[in-house]
């Protein structure tokens, strides 16, 4: 998946690049269905890969990455804050049962700050929780601190490890 990321946007130059790094985590906590077709982190580790190749500056990588996870996360948190639960009722009950939001939104507000770090590392909940933060009534002031930290972390970790994919030999066939 990340190679045919990677071929796909190379295409359009390192802008194109960053865009992805910057745009596909940003999507995947926006819109939490979109995630589930082309999970952000996957772009995040291209990103890395590209860098580690020499394609796109290491640096550029990094910052499109935590800015696309905190963008992302930023606008699902409005969302949720928003629309709170007219968003659950427009799921059908066969995709989402009620009892399981209860149970998500008490752990999110049990969890607070540890839900939105949590989140962010993993892939399902990358996409729920920052809607399930806004509706649970949150404060803004520490979700977004949350919010910058997991992403500082996350984009650095991701970038990394694709920085690294990009340095190593390749196998011979």
């Amino acid at each position: 998946m990340t190679n045919w990321l990677a071929e796909h946007t190379l295409v359009f130059g390192t802008w194109g690049v960053l865009a992805a790094v910057l745009l596909l985590p940003a999507l995947e906590s926006a819109l939490p269905l979109f995630g589930a077709l082309l999970p952000g982190q996957t772009a995040v580790v291209m990103g890395g890969m590209l860098a580690g190749s020499d394609r796109v500056p290491l640096y550029a990588a990094l910052v499109m990455a935590l800015a696309g996870g905190v963008l992302g996360n930023a606008v699902g948190f409005a969302a949720g804050r928003r629309w709170n639960t007219r968003l659950l009722e427009r799921i059908p009950r066969r995709l989402l049962r009620p009892g399981h939001t209860d149970r998500a939104l008490s752990l999110v507000q049990r969890g607070g700050g540890r839900a939105v770090f949590v989140g962010r590392f993993t892939a399902v909940l990358r996409t729920l929780v920052p809607t399930l933060c806004g509706m649970s009534g949150m404060p803004l002031r520490p979700y977004l601190v949350w919010t910058v930290l997991s992403s500082a972390v996350w984009a650095s970790a991701f970038v990394f490890v694709g920085y690294g994919l990009g340095h190593a030999p390749l196998p011979l066939l």
